[in-house]
């Protein structure tokens, strides 16, 4: 296994498995180039950091976390975007190696809070971010808002 970090703008395209797994009912019935086109618009590439996760030269899973105001380039604070792995590779302690080196290369940029949304329906979601030592911070009606301080 090897995480490597993307540098410049993703090629979404070769990762829409991975996006289908963590596409969110709630962001409703997307194509895959709607849903490809929704990430390009969300990439910031002077706020965000992406990595894939390999194994034998193939993607099974990535992160994306962005600095927390984006605007704000001097923050100290990161707030996860998306976390996933392919479900054939699930359940293997993948999501939780993921986070983990999300939450190292926090603390190597200098970032002191780490923030990450989970809507509820998401148990897995909520299982890995016990599991990794993230706090909850706050619950609304759909989504719970964790915190960790890398």
């Amino acid at each position: 296994m090897e995480i490597k970090e993307i540098i410049g703008n993703p090629d979404y395209s070769e990762i829409i498995d991975l996006i289908n797994t963590i596409w969110p009912e709630e962001f409703g019935e997307k194509s895959d180039e709607e849903k490809i086109c929704e990430m390009e618009k969300s990439y910031n590439l002077t706020s965000d950091t992406i990595k894939y996760l390999y194994k034998e030269e193939k993607i099974i899973g990535f992160y994306r976390y962005s600095l927390w105001p984006r605007e704000n380039k001097k923050t100290k604070s990161a707030h996860t975007l998306d976390i996933a792995i392919l479900p054939s590779f699930q359940n293997n302690g993948l999501g939780k190696y993921l986070m983990n080196d999300l939450i190292s290369d926090c603390r190597k940029k200098g970032i002191n809070k780490l923030l990450s949304r989970t809507f509820l329906n998401n148990k897995g979601s909520i299982n890995l971010h016990k599991s990794c030592g993230f706090r909850e911070q706050m619950k609304t009606e759909d989504s719970i808002v964790w915190i960790i301080e890398p």
